[in-house]
């Protein structure tokens, strides 16, 4: 019986190793992470949204006649391509990546681009000039910028023509904030009359 007692105490001590592995085991994979992918749909760091208007009829909307965006020292490709990646917009809505890194993003508005040199193109220099919150979304998707035209009450919150009190330039007649909070983009934040 002292054989069989000893053998009972042994597996016994075995049986608490092999727990106390199992244990430090489902421990260590408890604490791994899978591999995060953001989701597509996760909404991240929205664009301004532009609609234009017409100047004599301010309740109708407006399309751009090949309108070329020319973004002033950003990292996605300039010209600015539109939806369906065309470098001229005909529509009566463009959005804009702000930068996220600075408080001010600079842009060329080309109306009527073409590469005939007969055709008259008329260009606006816009300024647009906010304050910015990084919001975190989640490891993978890292974080999101959201963006206030009126953040800095001494800050016009756009500069057309590098004329901070114009509202007025070349092709374009009149600017209106419409949301000043660039959270998303389902409204337009600002109209431009033309």
């Amino acid at each position: 019986m002292k054989t069989r007692g000893c053998t009972n105490y042994q597996n016994r001590v075995e049986m608490k190793k092999i727990v106390a592995v199992l244990l430090l085991l489902s421990f260590f994979f408890a604490s791994c992470e899978k591999d995060d992918i953001c989701d597509p749909s996760t909404v991240t760091t929205p664009r301004l949204k532009i609609q234009f208007f017409d100047k004599n009829n301010i309740s109708l909307t407006r399309k751009t006649t090949n309108l070329k965006i020319v973004g002033d020292g950003m990292t996605v490709p300039s010209p600015l391509l539109n939806e369906s990646g065309r470098e001229t917009w005909n529509d009566s809505v463009v959005y804009l990546p702000l930068r996220v890194n600075q408080d001010a993003t600079k842009f060329e508005l080309i109306l009527n681009f073409d590469e005939d040199p007969t055709t008259v193109e008329v260009t606006d220099l816009l300024e647009i000039n906010y304050t910015r919150n990084d919001i975190y979304i989640s490891r993978a998707c890292g974080f999101k910028t959201s963006f206030n035209l009126f953040g800095n009450p001494l800050q016009n919150p756009f500069v057309l023509n590098n004329t901070p009190t114009a509202t007025t330039g070349n092709w374009i007649k009149n600017i209106q904030v419409v949301q000043s909070q660039i959270n998303d983009e389902n409204e337009a934040h600002i109209k431009i009359f033309f």
